[in-house]
């Protein structure tokens, strides 16, 4: 099993959770936009998408769907389409809602399985996507 993530301290809390649980997982600090410079063949089963600025959505998509299983599942997790009022640029820049037509085009070959409002203050997505055999 293998995860990455961007954020320096997601994936120390990452390892600490793993390890208190006695799970195997390698965890790798990186940009998941850019999976060719990791070392990270695949296949995939699981994935998550949030967080992932727009203008590196497509690559994220394709990189994903390249190195997914035959019959994965992703969970995504994403704000709401409405804007999130947040003053702060380089927060904004990438909190961009994501909805389940923009999920179905960046994931050709992908079943949206099923949506679920999330619980946080702001409007938040559980997106559950099937790939095609």
């Amino acid at each position: 099993m293998a995860a990455v993530d961007l954020i320096d301290r997601a994936v120390d809390q990452a390892r600490e959770k793993a390890a208190a649980a006695g799970v195997t997982v390698r965890l790798l600090h990186g940009d998941a936009t850019r999976l060719d410079e990791l070392d990270l063949p695949g296949p995939f089963d699981l994935s998550c998408y949030c967080g992932v600025p727009l203008h590196r959505r497509d690559a994220y998509a394709a990189g994903l769907t390249h190195r997914a299983a035959p019959v994965a599942r992703l969970l995504m997790f994403g704000y709401g389409p409405e804007p999130l009022g947040n003053p702060i640029p380089e927060v904004t820049s990438w909190a961009v809602g994501v909805t389940a037509d923009e999920l179905r085009s960046r994931f050709p070959g992908w079943e949206l399985i099923d949506v679920t409002p999330g619980t946080n203050s702001v409007p938040t997505f559980w997106f559950t996507l099937r790939r095609d055999a």
